[in-house]
């Protein structure tokens, strides 16, 4: 199973600017999708069988602003931005493959890498390190419209990262529960 990537445009065939609930129903026609729907107070999560996990963050009118997918435990699905492999290669491959067609940026200490131009993000898990570890490949990839992180630049924004645990609801869906 392939799953492509098409910044600034969308991912896994959910388009940016499209109903949250036209995406929730796309996710779930998607082979081995078990449970979509709600996911701990979010819209648009849907699990698969293998082990991946595809979010559609809302905004706060309900319509999608970003896609974000988890790595699958199962190596034949390959999720894709043209001929890249993004959790299949080494974190080194991919950069070097992006570098070469993109301009990209390194924040975070190394553990998020961005196409700011597209927009396409790309995050390890910075827990884990050390030869042969799980932190030599991405863990999650979000597609969304050129700017989408540019608050993360400004020093007056507060609240919670876009990856962290407090920050699992999108911008905007507060206002739903």
């Amino acid at each position: 199973m392939d799953i492509a990537l098409d910044p600034p445009r969308g991912a896994a065939g959910v388009a940016l600017g499209m109903p949250i609930r036209e995406a929730e129903r796309i996710l779930s026609g998607l082979y081995g999708c078990e449970a979509p729907g709600y996911s701990r107070g979010s819209r648009g999560v849907a699990h698969f069988s293998n082990g991946m996990t595809i979010q559609a963050h809302a905004d706060g009118v309900g319509m999608v602003e970003a896609v974000e997918i988890y790595r699958p435990n199962d190596p034949t699905v390959r999720v894709l931005y043209g001929d890249i492999s993004v959790f299949g290669d080494r974190c080194d491959v991919v950069e070097e493959r992006l570098r070469s067609r993109v301009r990209i940026e390194i924040i975070n200490d190394g553990a998020t890498v961005v196409a700011p131009d597209l927009f396409l993000a790309l995050g390890r898990d910075e827990s884990v390190s050390g030869e042969g570890a799980a932190g030599e490949f991405f863990e999650s990839v979000v597609v969304a419209a050129p700017g989408y992180y540019d608050d993360l630049d400004d020093p007056s924004v507060t609240g919670p990262a876009p990856n962290s645990p407090e920050g699992e609801q999108a911008g905007g869906q507060e206002s739903l529960f």
